[in-house]
């Protein structure tokens, strides 16, 4: 349940979000806490949860924490190449009719997951990773 509601999160995030919305000093204080040597750092409220975007280590990250500053989740747009290569592979047979229009990592405390969404020209895939292998996230028709 918490993976899908970080995920349906992430993936609505724009929808839904109050640009420049400075959090509590707790909320702050946490995010420095864990990352450091940090640019172009943005806040944003989203729901019950506060989004920052910012810049380590040259690639973009957004990572999100509770209004009571506990840490939820941290992603990163990836290429395909970067995917483990088990789960490269297994993507490679869905490739074959559509293109990658959107692949990103989700690291939360109790683990990593992949998101890759496909299209072609009458629907949108979003496949995650179950460590192996893909499942079927959700399916948009065009």
């Amino acid at each position: 349940m918490i993976t899908l509601f970080a995920v349906a999160i992430l993936l609505t995030s724009t929808s839904f979000a109050t640009k420049n919305e400075e959090p509590s000093l707790q909320i702050q204080n946490a995010f420095n806490g864990m990352f450091v040597n940090t640019t172009q750092v943005e806040w944003t409220s989203v729901s019950n949860l506060y989004q920052v975007t910012f810049m380590q280590a040259g690639q973009y990250l957004t990572a999100y924490y509770n209004i009571s500053g506990e840490f939820i989740s941290l992603s990163r747009n990836i290429t395909i190449s970067m995917l483990p290569l088990i789960l490269h592979g297994k993507l490679q047979d869905k490739l074959s009719n559509a293109w990658v229009s959107n692949c990103f990592e989700l690291y939360r405390e109790n683990g990593t997951e992949y998101y890759v969404t496909l299209e072609n020209s009458n629907e949108k895939t979003i496949y995650r990773s179950n460590n192996t292998d893909w499942s079927t996230y959700k399916m948009i028709q065009k």
